[in-house]
């Protein structure tokens, strides 16, 4: 029986009904295909050890330093506490953690691993849903790369979306692949196996409540059976998805009517995603996102999970056109190889492909980050070896059939090479997080913020609001409530005009070693792009209103102290249009004051968090420094300074007096 069920896994090259089986001249292809099929469930067992053993090896017991996964962990405790639907991104992940944080409490160690569990279980769905259809030399490697990559692994102990996601990616693959791809000469009926379509759709749903991206999987869907030309499938599960999706929303309008949702598509579709209202891009605009997305994900990220180039930071992409070139060609290459020998493969690929293209088009640049492709590696790693392993068989190429296991060695080896490295520098970090020290890892400019979080949490007013870069960080640090600031508050250029409709004269003031303070303030200017004042290039301007009686008074002590200036308004704001108005920014102090007063401010922290997270270079996040920059400029002694964390890169907690 045990020799019956061997022969049989090696009949794995299928189409529909029909099966290609190994040809007795294929040489390696057949005596290594078979040592992978004898020993399949040791490969298996051995890729789970293996990927246990990472997610130990480069677990992290602190937060990330973006806040997400924070917030993630907010969102569920208020769900649980409040039955508050979680607006934040990808609500279904803080609804499964919810009852660990209602039962628990916020236990950082403990829902950091159900990633990893999660991550687990996606790679068993994955061997699940496709052993016996895809052959096991391209199976069993892919499941062990996957399993020694640290890039994967790194997210096993983050509370980031992405685990979820592929463990929700996995079940739709494992219930797609049982139904539709196994059996890919049935033909079902509306009428007895409806359940089935609307499963589909159900699953469809939870991958997009995980990650927005998600839904695209309808596109890969319908674009499969489109060109298997399975019609009647197409339409029941469009359908079916309809349905789904209306009675979903249907149900939260009803149970949580106050709730929105956490994407707008506009934000999307704009140039810039925090300022819509810049503009929509256009289709170039979009072709060049996609020809940079794909340098970024593909030549740079994609490259270094494969472990065919070095680890740079997440920061520093390294890309390079040609290598994405190449990824392109194996890609469409292995669409044309696998069409019509191995459908499993096909989908795969067309799923990858659509998933990535809605990515690479959708998402502006600025977002590069190595866990938007880190969801579907397992499942490209499985196409891409499966096109070069169909390819190797093809009778042209049947005496190089060699260069697979090479290749395979080579993706190992690199793989192992900066997994060993990242394990390396992760090691003494752990050791000492898990001895207590549970700041060890964090630069000095991190430290002070949450030294200074605590610090507040646990000695200011217990009903004073505390503004925090970072108000996500600072309550899971501190067991306290924090809000935060929008990172620009700024007025149009427009506004200037109605400064011609004043009685009081104007003076436009270059703000550089000379800064002027007062109550005729009324706009600080900063641009990025010089601003013409009297002949001369500033980036800092202030905006003063002063009465006609001072005039001759105020240009005599400006021209005494060197100053910049000009009366000319209408001059000003030409110079003004001149320039990239993307980067220029009008702060109006009275406005952000006015602010901080409506929502009751009473204490604000102000940490230099780098912008470069790799170096100290003087240059940090001034998002909350503004509003106190631009308020005392105006209102002197409008802040004081109740304690400062740290020499270097400290983190200083002002008070505002209202």
């Amino acid at each position: 029986m045990n020799k019956l069920k061997k022969h049989k896994q090696t009949e794995v090259h299928q189409h529909e009904n029909k099966v290609y089986k190994p040809r007795p001249d294929q040489g390696t292809y057949t005596r290594i295909n078979r040592f992978f099929e004898r020993h399949e469930r040791i490969f298996f067992v051995i890729s789970m050890i293996l990927g246990a053993l990472m997610s130990i090896l480069l677990f992290d017991i602190k937060v990330s330093l973006s806040g997400d996964d924070c917030d993630y962990i907010i969102n569920a405790q208020n769900f649980w506490r409040d039955f508050r639907f979680p607006g934040f991104r990808g609500p279904l992940y803080p609804i499964v953690l919810a009852p660990f944080v209602g039962v628990f409490g916020i236990k950082l160690i403990l829902l950091k691993s159900l990633s990893a569990v999660f991550i687990l279980l996606s790679l068993w769905l994955t061997y699940k849903s496709f052993r016996g259809i895809v052959p096991a030399l391209v199976l069993m490697p892919a499941l062990l790369l996957t399993s020694l990559c640290s890039f994967v692994f790194f997210y096993a102990s983050h509370t980031y979306s992405e685990p979820m996601f592929m463990l929700t990616q996995a079940l739709f693959l494992y219930f797609f692949s049982n139904y539709f791809l196994r059996n890919g000469n049935v033909s079902y009926t509306l009428k007895t196996d409806w359940e089935k379509y609307l499963i589909l759709g159900m699953l469809a749903l939870c991958m997009g409540l995980t990650r927005s991206i998600g839904y695209a999987v309808i596109g890969a869907v319908a674009l499969f059976f489109m060109v298997k030309l399975r019609w009647k499938d197409l339409l029941y599960t469009v359908v079916a998805t309809v349905l789904v999706f209306a009675a979903f929303q249907l149900f939260k309008t009803v149970v949580w009517s106050e709730a929105g949702s956490a994407y707008d598509i506009r934000n999307y579709l704009a140039k810039d995603y925090y300022a819509p209202s810049q503009g929509m891009e256009d289709w170039a605009g979009f072709v060049n996102r996609f020809l940079i997305n794909s340098q970024i994900y593909l030549s740079a990220f994609l490259c270094q999970m494969m472990g065919i180039i070095p680890e740079t930071p997440s920061n520093l992409p390294q890309t390079d056109v040609w290598r994405t070139v190449i990824i392109y060609l194996l890609y469409f290459s292995g669409l044309a190889i696998v069409f019509r020998r191995n459908m499993a493969l096909l989908f795969v690929g067309i799923y990858i492909g659509v998933m990535n293209f809605a990515s690479f088009v959708l998402l502006q640049i600025i977002w590069g980050q190595d866990r938007l492709i880190m969801i579907y590696y397992p499942l490209i790693l499985l196409f891409l070896l499966g096109g070069l392993c169909y390819m190797f068989q093809s009778k042209p190429l049947r005496k190089f059939f060699f260069i697979y296991p090479v290749l395979l060695f080579v993706v190992c080896g690199g793989t192992l090479i900066i997994s060993k490295n990242r394990v390396a520098r992760n090691i003494p970090v752990l050791q000492q997080n898990m001895l207590g020290e549970t700041l060890y890892g964090l630069t000095p400019d991190w430290q002070n913020f949450i030294k200074a979080s605590q610090w507040a949490a646990h000695n200011l007013e217990k009903d004073a609001v505390i503004v925090s870069r970072k108000a996500s960080i600072s309550k899971i640090y501190a067991d306290r409530d924090f809000t935060g600031l929008p990172a620009t508050l700024t007025v149009p250029l427009d506004t200037l005009e109605y400064l011609k409709k004043n009685e009081k004269a104007p003076f436009i003031i270059a703000v550089d070693k000379h800064a002027f303070y007062g109550e005729q303030l009324q706009y600080v200017i900063t641009s990025v792009t010089p601003v013409n004042i009297g002949g001369r290039e500033v980036h800092q301007i202030g905006i003063y209103l002063m009465d006609d009686s001072l005039k001759n008074q105020t240009s005599e002590m400006l021209r005494d102290a060197g100053a910049t200036y000009t009366n000319d308004l209408e001059d000003f704001i030409r110079e003004c249009r001149k320039v990239d108005l993307v980067t220029l920014r009008i702060y109006d102090p009275d406005m952000m004051n006015r602010y901080l007063v409506e929502r009751g401010i009473d204490y604000l922290l102000l940490p230099q968090l780098r912008q470069d997270p790799t170096q100290n270079n003087g240059i940090y996040i001034n998002s909350i420094h503004r509003y106190v920059w631009f308020i005392s400029q105006k209102y002197e002694g409008r802040f004081q300074t109740v304690k400062t964390f740290g020499t270097s890169e400290p983190c200083e907690i002002v008070k505002f007096i209202h």
